[in-house]
């Protein structure tokens, strides 16, 4: 059975419609001829993160280009706990599951300054030492290159590797103070922005301070968009390279964050990169969870603008090409402001845990070897979906 596809979808040739049930990961859902169907990878979690084990066909409802499509069936693919053994329906012990899960830490040292990337290895650990030892680990840094993107039941190396990661966060040089959001303000243009910055930083400086200080804007523009750039080129060929490995894989990013502007057309503007390197990770089968490690509260301290409305504004600007990103292949953003972030590497894990496959039936306008819109709702009160954005069927040809 051969996958091609922007949300891990295959077609297969199916007849009647089969009821959920539990699979061993791997296991494949049975196939019967008549009608062609695509089929779906969707987790559905609660407000904690646990995955919705209990739900049936009905319970779904898909669209594709925001038509209505036919569900036919919902399996429930479960991992079994560390530890924990797998029990038949005649309560045996059974084997584990034949698909392990893959997960693939990467760490943006760009997005870090040389404190915070201690801090951030030392999270990254904790999570290591969560996994399962059956479970599949690699480690990616970029652009330094610690680690390796081979993924391995070694643990312990990958936790070894952690100790190269290193912060290259080096923001340009500067003679004004300028917080991010301003820098995007003053580079597009906003007269206003500039005049509020010249009254903090100029005192009587006038005119020729005004100057300085946008020239200044323009070249930390600049300079932010090249450092957006590299990350984006890293993780691009991390996404690359897992698109070649068969099976779900989960990419844990670690990250500072991935800067973009609020402002329409504004500079900064990494936003349509951004999103299509979402949509490159769900075409390679990769959910993207991203873990922003904001430390913009702790560095207002550091500056004299101290806490003001721009701290919260630059806090979500480097949560948004995260988003972005995360969004599109299907997996979630969390923002840890201060301490481990063992909670938030503790959701990765449980959400991780259980997925459906969901089985849709494919219209002829589907089968266009074209991206299409996807969308998939569950019934179930308080529950979250997370799928692929976007859906491809692989053309019909002619026989």
């Amino acid at each position: 059975m051969s996958v091609n596809c922007l949300c891990w979808a295959f077609v297969v040739s199916c007849g009647l419609p089969w009821t959920a049930s539990l699979l061993d990961a791997g296991q494949q859902p049975p196939i019967r001829s008549g009608v062609e169907l695509v089929v779906i990878e969707a987790q559905v979690v609660d407000r904690q993160g646990s995955p919705i084990t209990s739900l049936q066909p009905a319970d779904f409802e898909i669209f594709i280009d925001g038509k209505r499509r036919n569900l036919t069936a919902a399996v429930l693919v479960r991992y079994a706990a560390p530890g924990q053994p797998r029990i038949d329906k005649e309560g045996g012990e059974v084997a584990p599951p034949t698909e392990r899960r893959q997960f693939m830490l990467a760490v943006d040292e760009h997005s870090f300054a040389p404190g915070g990337a201690i801090a951030a290895a030392r999270a990254t650990g904790r999570f290591i030492e969560r996994l399962s030892p059956n479970d599949l680990l690699g480690l990616y840094t970029f652009p330094g290159g610690a680690g390796s993107a081979e993924l391995t039941t070694d643990h312990a190396s990958v936790r070894r590797s952690l100790e190269r990661v290193s912060g290259m966060l080096t923001p340009p040089a500067t003679v004004y103070d300028l917080s991010q959001s301003e820098i995007t303000d003053i580079s597009s243009g906003d007269v206003e922005a500039l005049t509020r910055v010249a009254a903090r930083e100029c005192g009587k400086g006038g005119n020729s301070c005004r100057r300085d200080i946008y020239t200044e804007a323009m070249s930390s523009a600049g300079y932010l968009e090249m450092q957006v750039a590299a990350s984006l080129t890293g993780l691009r060929g991390l996404i690359r390279g897992l698109g070649k490995v068969s099976g779900r894989k989960t990419l844990v990013l670690v990250s500072g964050g991935l800067f973009v502007s609020d402002r329409s057309g504004g500079r900064v503007n990494m936003g349509s990169e951004i999103r299509e390197l979402g949509r490159e990770a769900a075409q390679s089968n990769v959910a993207v969870y991203a873990l922003h490690l904001d430390s913009s509260f702790i560095d207002a301290f550091a500056t004299k603008r101290g806490i003001t409305p721009a701290l919260f504004r630059d806090g979500n600007a480097l949560a948004a090409g995260l988003e972005n990103i995360a969004g599109a292949a299907g997996g979630a953003v969390f923002r840890v402001q201060a301490g481990s972030g063992n909670a938030a590497f503790d959701r990765v894990l449980r959400e991780n845990s259980a997925y459906y496959l969901l089985s849709v039936e494919v219209e002829p306008g589907d089968r266009d070897g074209r991206a299409h819109a996807i969308q998939v709702k569950a019934s179930q009160r308080g529950a979250t979906v997370r799928s692929r954005a976007a859906v491809l069927v692989p053309r019909t040809h002619a026989p």
